[in-house]
């Protein structure tokens, strides 16, 4: 992996016309068709869609995704990362390195929370509290009018997501007692039993409730509470990605709830201006509407690498949510 990296123009190839050697770059990390030298582009490159890309598989590099990931395309754990011209997207001079490295995982949130935005006034969850989350607080305090409910891991995500604009951090366990909860906050006028057998939960009923559930965890257990403590008719956005397995979704059919996937990033439209959404993030930061920088907790040399990692594996003990590795 290492796609979410922040750095400086070293050396352009003959056909660059847009970049400069020293410029200070983010990367757009997919390897749709363009860094693939296909021509003419799939139809959702053309719509700006890079995750959506057709061609994964094809043109001159090896197989795969994003940088990171594909055999011709390594990532950030390096001195060095090679990038086609149009994955470079410049950073203004007035944007710090530690809010530029955050422009792919603000996009990642960015782009559920506009594809499927809240009305005014509706009430929000959203359920984990890992970067994804905290960034989608944020997006949600500062550009929409909303009342934010987040459910949390660990009590240093909890601190984060209220200091960002949570009105209240729900423990993620025992799952009963978020579904309790959210029939207090919603009014819910009556909580459904499960179906005999089914070993589900209980599921509210007879209130608007809530509208949008931005998951961000994406695992079975997750999905089966977002779908029970939310509204008829709501959506739940599924942002995170788990290992497949079975839950009780029978609230999804009787709710009619709008269960969807939201695949990273690309061309997004934000009051009327349509663009990059690393670009929306620089616009924004250049406003001072947004500020994610508090979710980066720890930094290592890329030779601590070892640390770096327990650190993110053992998030209750480190207190790890953004972890950045700097090179002198």
């Amino acid at each position: 992996m290492g796609h979410e990296v922040v750095g400086t123009i070293h050396r352009v190839g003959p056909a660059v016309t847009t970049l400069r050697p020293g410029q200070r770059v983010v990367l757009n990390p997919w390897l749709s068709c363009a860094p693939r030298g296909i021509t003419p582009i799939c139809e959702m490159c053309q719509d700006g869609q890079f995750s959506l890309c057709l061609n994964f598989k094809r043109g001159r590099l090896s197989p795969g995704l994003h940088t990171g990931v594909c055999h011709d395309a390594p990532g950030g754990y390096a001195p060095y990362v090679p990038a086609h011209e149009s994955m470079a997207i410049p950073v203004p001079d007035e944007v710090t390195d530690d809010a530029a490295v955050l422009a792919d995982p603000f996009s990642v949130s960015l782009h559920s929370i506009l594809r499927h935005p809240p009305a005014r006034g509706d009430i929000v969850v959203v359920y984990g509290c890992g970067t994804l989350g905290l960034c989608a607080i944020e997006i949600l305090k500062r550009l929409f009018d909303v009342r934010i409910y987040a459910i949390t891991r660990f009590d240093h995500q909890a601190r984060l997501a209220q200091r960002l604009g949570a009105i209240e951090t729900i423990p993620w366990q025992p799952v009963e007692n978020i579904v309790e909860r959210f029939r207090e906050i919603t009014g819910a006028r009556e909580v459904l039993p499960p179906i005999e057998g089914t070993g589900g939960l209980p599921m509210l009923h007879g209130t608007r409730g809530v509208r949008v559930v931005y998951n961000t965890v994406g695992t079975a257990e997750s999905i089966g509470v977002a779908i029970r403590i939310a509204g008829p008719r709501s959506t739940v956005v599924l942002s995170g990605v788990d290992t497949p397995a079975r839950f009780e979704w029978s609230p999804h059919y009787f709710k009619e709830i709008n269960l969807v996937g939201s695949n990273a990033f690309g061309v997004e439209e934000w009051n009327g201006k349509r663009q990059h959404a690393m670009r929306h993030y620089f616009d924004l930061l250049r406003t001072h509407r947004i500020d994610v920088t508090p979710i980066i907790t720890h930094r290592y040399p890329l030779d601590a690498y070892k640390e770096a990692f327990r650190s993110t594996h053992d998030q209750g003990t480190s207190g790890a949510v953004k972890v950045l590795f700097e090179f002198a």
